[in-house]
């Protein structure tokens, strides 16, 4: 059987991006499977310095198993932002950059068996591409370029397909910044999560990333529409540092009191919503103090996730001028946010041990077992039988760091 075998590194956009390309072909994420591939498609990412470092290794294993390089398309954000790292690891790949998959899909079309019948719980919607930003540690504006939102009704249209004919359960509203979603076409989240909510079908949307300078725009009228059962109750809003003083620094366009503000606000109108963050630690301005203060804000804040990453050079960014921080003090910093965080999560998961909740099964994890989100996206782990996309009443038994465990009622 022809097969493409099928590499994603990084966001939610680029798993979608790949999904993109890929369409309705067969593939396998099997390496074992690698060297009966026609052909091996790696989407790559450029935001972290370490998700570099494995991606080269990737291709270092690749030319170990003599995998023949004409067989190897490399595309995405990292095409863009340092091909030369790449060339020089694998020369004679085929690479495209973000802006040229569609010419993947001419390439691999001729390998056949396109005839999979896609029924799946979650979707991934791109919402927009590029952002409105101009961060002083981002490399990525260089692939993906000033933000061009996607038109509602196209939006609303693939949401339609995906709840009526793929029978998805969960929709995930995705791009580098949703909070300035329709900025350039005289539209906003707003009015776009009014459509959707309209939809009929029985589905959740889960609203992904969202810049706090944004938010704060047209958060009064956000909050209301999250209150529909439609929304998940989770705010991802990235805060990168909780220092003043490193923000600035780091062009982020909004302050920490900006931050509280917002979480203030949605967790007065809906008590129960659950918060995401981001958080960089050992930008290259970042003193001791400034550190202390992004310790101040987790403690005061207690997110439910933190997506925590160590400062990392790259090519072109404003952050260049700055000389770097050790590497020891990144990672002394980076365990110290991963010690707080995962004594309060834990402590803050076993005040849901009794609580009953209504779970989507979104998928199979560790062990075959499933997993399901609540209404506010936490994980519940269940022992039991269940099918994926299956709605469950279950009794909350027990608590672990990254998830609960659940019991159906």
């Amino acid at each position: 059987m022809s097969k493409l075998f099928v590499k994603t590194y990084g966001c939610t956009l680029n798993k979608k991006d790949t999904e993109n390309v890929v369409k309705e072909h067969y593939f396998t994420e099997d390496f074992a499977e690698i060297k009966k591939s026609d052909y091996i498609l790696i989407n790559t990412c450029g935001v972290k310095e370490q998700t570099q470092t494995k991606i080269l290794n990737f291709l270092k294993k690749l030319k170990e198993n003599k995998i023949p390089q004409e067989k190897i398309i490399i595309f995405g954000c990292l095409v863009d932002i340092d091909k030369e790292a790449l060339v020089k690891e694998m020369p004679d790949a085929k690479y495209f950059k973000v802006s040229e998959k569609e010419k993947i899909e001419v390439i691999i079309n001729n390998v056949g068996n396109k005839k999979k019948n896609l029924k799946k719980n979650t979707d991934t919607i791109i919402i927009s591409n590029g952002c409105l930003g101009n961060c002083n540690y981002c490399a990525v504006k260089f692939a993906r370029g000033r933000l061009e939102s996607k038109p509602i009704e196209k939006i609303i249209k693939e949401i339609e397909y995906s709840v009526n004919e793929e029978n998805s359960k969960e929709i995930l509203l995705t791009s580098q910044d949703n909070g300035c979603y329709g900025f350039d076409i005289n539209e906003n989240l707003n009015t776009l999560l009014k459509r959707i909510i309209e939809i009929k079908g029985d589905f959740k949307i889960r609203v992904g990333m969202a810049n706090p300078q944004h938010l704060k725009i047209i958060i009064d009228d956000l909050i209301k529409i999250y209150k529909n059962e439609k929304i998940y109750k989770f705010l991802h809003i990235p805060i990168q540092s909780g220092s003043n003083k490193v923000l600035k620094e780091m062009n982020r366009y909004y302050t920490i009191e900006d931050v509280y503000t917002i979480i203030d606000k949605f967790k007065k109108e809906i008590p129960e919503i659950s918060i995401g963050t981001d958080i960089i630690v050992g930008y290259p301005t970042e003193t001791e103090e400034d550190f202390k203060e992004t310790i101040k804000v987790i403690k005061k804040i207690k997110p439910n996730f933190i997506n925590l990453s160590r400062f990392g050079m790259r090519k072109n960014i404003e952050a260049e001028k700055y000389k770097d921080l050790i590497s020891r003090t990144k990672k002394e910093r980076s365990r110290e946010i991963t010690k707080i965080f995962e004594k309060y999560i834990l402590e803050k998961n076993k005040l849901e041990i009794g609580k009953e909740k209504e779970i989507i099964i979104t998928e199979i994890g560790k062990n075959n077992k499933f997993v399901g989100k609540t209404n506010n996206y936490l994980s519940v782990v269940i022992d039991e039988n269940a099918k994926i996309g299956q709605k469950l009443k279950v009794k909350i038994i027990d608590a672990d760091k990254y998830y609960l465990k659940g019991k159906i009622l």
